[in-house]
């Protein structure tokens, strides 16, 4: 009879800054990532899936040595849908 539309959480598309340790020196990069979140704090601690992305697009799948990553800054946000969850 009555439908409950139920909305999700919003997805954004991000354009971050990202710093990353190789060696002895630290690097910084932009790029982007697609997430449910939008500070850098939220992303490292609670969306896993990105963190991995990231790594490995940094380091690759065959790096042994310790992997350090931080996600400096959001630059942009572009709200580009609605999760179902």
């Amino acid at each position: 009879m009555g439908d409950i539309i139920k909305r999700g959480r919003d997805i954004y598309y991000l354009d971050i800054l990202i710093s990353y340790k190789k060696g002895k020196s630290y690097i910084k990069l932009d790029t982007w990532a697609v997430s449910k979140f939008t500070t850098p704090q939220d992303i490292m601690r609670n969306d896993s899936k990105t963190m991995h992305r990231l790594t490995d697009l940094v380091y690759g799948r065959k790096y042994k040595s310790q992997k350090q990553l931080l996600i400096i800054k959001v630059l942009t946000s572009k709200k580009v849908g609605e999760s179902l969850v």
